[in-house]
């Protein structure tokens, strides 16, 4: 019994820092935390006041400041960030391998690495958005505890060992999402990208668990490595029964990677969603799903179908070389680019085993790019126009024009991230694609190689696009940022640091995936 709370101790902290924060926020102690505008009689004019948690009397101008936090999404953010730090250090100290649940959870030394990154880069992507909620006047206590959800689905996901266990942390994560997506109700785009996150994650799901389905009639267990091992036995004759389980479970996770061609929901749900919920859904999921693909699910994929990956690669790779040069909204912009380095990431897949190594290093390289990109989209925009919110950040390639001369560390910013997503140096996104070239060639995939460096240089052009708008181009209209939070602003120069060093300093995080994947 003992061994058994120790080794589901980071779990158990999850879990019960969840409640906490649960009842913190909106129990029998919780204090009204409503935010308003009220307008007070200055002299001549009447000026806008904003009244954070207070007991306004309308016949009078004073206020009663209540008990609490002034922004208590923010307050929330900052505790939610703590508890992501704290269960990371949990998981990378778990002092012993186990089996949890009867083996449907399998703790071992792979998926806690990728266990503890998943929560160390949710720490800095939590954090990213702290002081943004307070500008973009979310007040939804629930905002926090649905991520926390999320994490905790994606979490468990890294360390699913069964395939029953699979399909409920996929729900738990999606049901999360869904909602998170749609919580900015004022917005058509939030409700659409909610509704289209959720009827297409429940149309995936259907097709996962026909797939668990078949597999269970075919084999009698839904455990994963004796599903390997009975297949890996048998092929290559095995049932049909076998083939279209893989297959469709497999169609389940390449859906939730955005994958091509199951990519449709990506780029209208990145722009309908708020921008921290974006860069959540752009990464989360993604470092779970193959951290689980490349441990468990591909010994029997290639066992069963060779390489198909290879078509799920090129697909993504045209689409992301493409689909953006038609884009002027930049999340839609870095929606189908995300589509695109999914090709890339899966590549390293079509590789071999020996390639784990060169995804594991353009996974982190990616994420890190992802907090610069969508942390430079938090900032702050009032735009002359009112045809979007004008705390809602900038929205258009066009909001960039003239940035160099108004802000040059933003412009400066905006350049690395650009050139790290195109795998261009002096950046360090080049040292990523460098690597998985490599691979791929000594894996004689000498056709993907081809279509992954002319999809490298198509997407250039629109990479270095954002960087000519800014450098280049007038500003437009009298739109202006407005104050940075502090925090963002630090979270997003140390990602421009490590973008910057990377590639003159690589061999710690290079040595670190070498040893990381050796366990896979």
């Amino acid at each position: 019994m003992a061994i058994d709370l120790i080794s589901w101790a980071p779990e158990l902290y999850a879990a019960t820092a969840l409640l906490a924060i649960l009842f913190y926020s909106t129990g029998p102690t919780a204090t009204a935390n409503t935010e308003f505008w009220c307008m007070v009689n200055l002299g001549q004019g009447q000026y806008l006041h904003k009244k954070n948690l207070c007991n306004f009397d309308a016949t009078s101008s004073k206020t009663n400041p209540s008990e609490g936090p002034g922004a208590i999404v923010c307050h929330l953010i900052i505790w939610a960030a703590v508890w992501c730090f704290l269960a990371g250090v949990l998981v990378w100290n778990t002092p012993f391998h186990t089996l949890m649940a009867g083996g449907v959870f399998i703790r071992d030394s792979f998926n806690v690495g990728a266990c503890a990154f998943l929560l160390f880069f949710a720490f800095f992507a939590i954090l990213v958005s702290a002081n943004w909620s307070e500008s973009a006047k979310i007040v939804h206590p629930e905002y926090v505890l649905l991520i926390l959800l999320t994490l905790l689905g994606n979490m468990l996901l890294c360390y699913a060992a069964d395939l029953t266990a699979l399909y409920l942390c996929l729900e738990l994560q999606s049901f999360a999402v869904a909602v998170l997506c749609s919580l900015n109700y004022n917005s058509a785009y939030a409700v659409e990208a909610g509704m289209k996150y959720f009827l297409l994650s429940a149309f995936s799901s259907c097709l996962l668990l026909l797939g668990v389905g078949l597999l269970y009639w075919d084999a009698g267990t839904c455990q994963i490595p004796h599903l390997v091992e009975l297949y890996t036995t048998l092929s290559p004759n095995v049932s049909y029964n076998c083939l279209l389980g893989v297959w469709l479970v497999s169609l389940g996770l390449l859906w939730k990677l955005a994958a091509a061609p199951m990519h449709f929901w990506a780029a209208d749900v990145y722009m309908g969603a708020w921008t921290s919920i974006s860069l959540l859904i752009s990464t989360i999921p993604k470092i779970a799903v193959l951290c689980f693909w490349t441990h468990y699910w591909h010994i029997l994929w290639v066992t069963l179908f060779n390489n198909s990956l290879f078509w799920f690669s090129a697909g993504s790779l045209l689409i992301g070389a493409i689909a953006p040069f038609a884009q002027v909204q930049i999340k839609r912009l870095l929606a189908f680019s995300s589509v695109g380095h999914m090709g890339f990431m899966l590549m390293c897949l079509v590789g071999g085993s020996e390639a784990y190594a060169s995804l594991a290093i353009y996974l982190f390289l990616y994420c890190v790019t992802s907090l610069v990109t969508w942390g430079l989209l938090l900032w702050p925009y009032n735009r002359a126009s009112h045809t979007v919110d004008k705390n809602g950040g900038p929205q258009y390639l066009w909001d960039l024009s003239g940035l160099n001369t108004a802000l040059p560390t933003a412009a400066f910013a905006w350049t690395v991230g650009m050139l790290s997503l195109a795998g261009l140096p002096p950046a360090a996104g080049f040292l990523g694609k460098l690597s998985l070239f490599w691979t791929t060639l000594n894996s004689h995939q000498y056709a993907l190689v081809l279509l992954a460096l002319l999809s490298t240089l198509l997407s250039s052009v629109y990479y270095l696009k954002v960087v000519k708008v800014a450098y280049v181009d007038n500003p437009k209209g009298n739109s202006v940022y407005l104050s940075y939070s502090a925090i963002t602003a630090y979270v997003v120069s140390l990602s421009v640091l490590v973008l910057v060093l990377g590639l003159w300093y690589s061999s710690p995080f290079v040595l670190l995936a070498h040893l990381h994947t050796l366990s896979a």
